[in-house]
């Protein structure tokens, strides 16, 4: 009687998505709503010691900067995108930062 060949587990694959927040990682914004061109001060803490930081509004890069030796970074002036101004009044959107596999995100409100 021939005997059949054991079969091996099939192999699965972790991938680390920019996508999902880092529990370690915290990212705010001040102030939480404003209008497309205006300035929002970004603070955060969780990242790597003297990594750059990349900022992005609803996935549009809008700055960067690098964390101190602790991980963190305090009132990077940034610009919420003038092409955002056609979007309604009350409108959420997404402030994210990423290190490498480090990200955080924060909800912004556009105004007019």
């Amino acid at each position: 009687m021939a005997q059949t060949p054991a079969l091996s587990p099939p192999l699965v694959a972790v991938v680390s998505s920019p996508a999902a927040p880092s529990p370690a990682a915290h990212l705010a914004a001040h102030p939480l709503s404003g209008h497309a061109g205006g300035e929002v001060l970004l603070s955060g803490q969780g990242y790597p010691a003297h990594g750059r930081v990349v900022f992005t509004f609803h996935g549009h890069r809008i700055g960067d900067a690098t964390a101190d030796a602790v991980g963190r970074f305090a009132e990077v002036p940034v610009r919420v995108p003038d092409s955002f101004g056609d979007s309604a009044p009350g409108t959420p959107f997404t402030i994210g930062a990423t290190s490498g596999p480090v990200y955080a995100e924060t909800p912004f409100v556009l105004t007019r």
